[in-house]
């Protein structure tokens, strides 16, 4: 005779769905992680400081990872397509350099077309020696950010430069504000709106995501493979360039050592919203949220007067177990784009 099933005082069909429902938001949360993450910490944050949720504070935050997110923009794109750039701080850097060198001779707007070319030319290198020279990116973007450090170093000779702006491309590239939103802010907020629509809803973004989920298949149904990358490096290399206008418009001075370190933040942006290193999938919208679990976890930490050396400890805490997770969505199989 069948053994009586174990009396839990609960039907079973009810026991059934609560686990289903369990089940459910559990899969909800594993795929959803960077935003449950954000939300979590803000909510932890407000607790911990009545400064945190303060208007001024919030777009300081924004403020201040502008040209982070500019660079995680680029990257969102770099790593979909199967790929890694190393050089994102390194061309901030240069092009912040080169800008104010050539402002005094051609006039503000003219550095802007020089200082944009500059980053297009070293993205653009950076793909060529990826995909013709079958140098792996790693090793490429790592060479060209010791190159184009190197080179704002010779051209600084390693000092700081000054320079004179336009207070036009002060005010929307540095210190302007329109209401309380600081005009950077407005402009870096574009930049993302636009990265996703090309991402999600173009034939570009298409293929971005088809080069890094399946470069044979991509080439087979007539992708250039080799083209599409070079593409996406060369505009990894020019918001990496746009991000040093900020800094010039901010500072108003070209610094050889400016952007330190930016790569790492951008690429732990990107990761932190969910894009794997293996390429295909990824999200302009999640790596912002990305941006945003690194950029408030600074900044509750300094109101709370943390030293600066524990954030780098909680930075590569967070990276580790948003790459802990991604590698758990790839193998449940229940990532989404």
């Amino acid at each position: 005779m069948p053994k009586n099933p174990p009396a839990t005082g609960v039907a079973p069909g009810l026991l059934q769905n609560d686990l289903t429902v369990m089940g459910r938001i559990r899969a909800l949360l594993l795929q959803n992680v960077a935003v449950t993450g954000l939300v979590v910490l803000i909510i932890i944050s407000a607790l911990l400081s009545p400064h945190f949720l303060t208007t001024d504070n919030i777009f300081n935050v924004f403020r201040q990872w502008t040209m982070v997110g500019l660079i995680a923009v680029g990257l969102t794109f770099v790593i979909i397509s199967g790929g890694i750039d190393l050089s994102g701080g390194s061309i901030l850097a240069l092009s912040a350099v080169v800008g104010a060198v050539v402002a005094p001779h051609i006039g503000t707007f003219g550095m802007v077309g020089v200082v944009l070319l500059v980053g297009a030319v070293c993205g653009y290198i950076n793909g060529a020696v990826i995909t013709w020279g079958k140098v792996p990116p790693f090793v490429a973007t790592l060479g060209m950010m010791t190159v184009a450090r190197g080179l704002a170093l010779i051209i600084s000779e390693g000092r700081t430069i000054p320079t004179q702006l336009a207070p036009d491309f002060v005010y929307w590239f540095g210190r302007g504000y329109v209401g309380v939103v600081p005009a950077p802010v407005i402009l870096t907020g574009l930049v993302f709106v636009f990265a996703a629509v090309a991402l999600k809803y173009t034939t570009f973004g298409r293929f971005v995501c088809l080069v890094g989920d399946n470069p044979v298949g991509a080439h087979r149904s007539g992708i250039n493979v080799d083209g599409m990358k070079r593409s996406v490096y060369t505009l990894h290399g020019v918001l990496a360039a746009l991000a040093g206008l900020l800094f010039l418009g901010r500072l108003g001075v070209g610094e050889p050592t400016a952007g330190m370190l930016f790569e790492l933040s951008g690429i732990a942006a990107v990761v932190i919203g969910g894009s794997p290193f293996t390429g295909g999938i990824g999200s302009i919208g999640l790596s912002f949220v990305g941006l945003m679990v690194i950029g408030l976890t600074y900044n509750i930490l300094n109101l709370l007067s943390v030293s600066p050396y524990a954030q780098d400890v909680a930075r590569g805490v967070i990276i580790v177990i948003a790459v802990m997770f991604s590698i758990r969505r790839m193998g449940s199989g229940k990532f989404r784009h």
